[in-house]
Parts: structure tokens; sequence; C-alpha cells
């Protein structure tokens, strides 16, 4: 039932987080937000197409240094590039606030000016809300590739999509060439 009145409350609440805190009356906190872009979506893709942020990042152990940002780092987002190992994200924030600045991650890194990616979905993201842009996306969670003629279908059409399952097993690929998939991340307590 909980899930149920989150899913409404956001539909509702039209991309805005803090309405839907209010509409719930549940602590709902954003975890950042990307966009799959057209080229990525003509072949099946995971989250590894959708990037908050990239930007140039040195590290000395846990410590990040970000500079030259374009996006949103945020807390919780995995870390992708040279010197970053496999399932280290951004564990805190220190002087940066989601542009240049300093971070901690989750485990040490030897980036040294490095171009790098935070790349989703975040970590602890219990749903995100999805919405088609130009075209029909097709996607699946079961481990299997959606296709151009498979798959559960989110309209271009239609009002943004709650999803709450299993995150990080959704996959997608437009239906028509030139779809765009806008994806905001949140968690519940």
């Amino acid at each position: 039932m909980k899930k149920l009145l989150i899913a409404a409350a956001l539909s509702l609440a039209l991309f805005t987080p803090a309405k839907a805190q209010m509409q719930i009356g549940i602590p709902v906190q954003p975890m950042g937000y990307c966009q799959i872009a057209a080229a990525a979506l003509s072949s099946a893709v995971g989250w590894s197409s959708c990037i908050s942020a990239s930007f140039t990042g040195t590290c000395s152990g846990t410590t990040l240094t970000a500079s030259a940002v374009t996006g949103d780092i945020s807390v919780g987002w995995p870390l992708s590039g040279t010197g970053i190992l496999t399932g280290t994200y951004v564990l805190s924030q220190g002087t940066g606030t989601g542009g240049a600045g300093t971070y901690t991650t989750s485990q040490a890194c030897t980036s040294s000016s490095n171009s790098l990616t935070t790349i989703g979905p975040p970590n602890n993201a219990t749903f995100v809300l999805l919405q088609a842009d130009t075209q029909t996306i097709h996607w699946r969670d079961d481990g299997g590739a959606p296709t151009t003629a498979l798959g559960i279908g989110l309209l271009q059409t239609q009002g943004a999509f709650v999803y709450s399952g299993t995150v990080r097993n959704l996959q997608f690929i437009d239906v028509t060439a030139g779809g765009i998939l806008n994806a905001s991340f949140y968690k519940s307590p």
C-alpha cells in the first residue's frame, strides 16, 4: 500500500520531489537525474548509458577532487573511469555540492586528472520515475533484453511512470529511432 501511495503521489507531482513529499507526508529523497540519449537507445541498453555527471577527477585515497563538472555529482552514484575500481560510488559530499569540489568515495581510487563519470542507477534507489520523450521506449526487468517488438511499452504520450522493482535490472530500447528516456531516482526511508 505504501508503494502504491508513493507511486500515485509521484505521478501527480509531475517530477517535483518537494511536492511529492507534501502530498504523501512521507519523506522522499531525490537521488539525481539522467537522460539516455537517442543514439544509446538504438540497441538494448542498461544504466551504463545513464550519465548524471562528467568531470575531471583526481583521487587521494578516498578523497575525490572534481573539476570541470558537467551535470550533477550526487551521493550514491557509481563512478566510472580510469583509476576507479568497479563498485566505487560517491559516499558523501565534502566541499562539492554537485559541482566542483571534494567528495568521499566508497573505496580508494587512483585517478589523476582523468575523465570520470557518474553512471546510474544510484545505490539505494528504491524507485525511478521514467518518461519517454519523442518515441515509445520498450523496457524489461527480467534479465532479458527488450527489442523493438518485445518489452513493456512506455509511450511518449503518457505521463511519467514510477518503477519500484529492482531498478538495476531495467534495460531499454526505443521502438522507433530517436527516442529519449528521462529518469529521476528516489529513495524512501
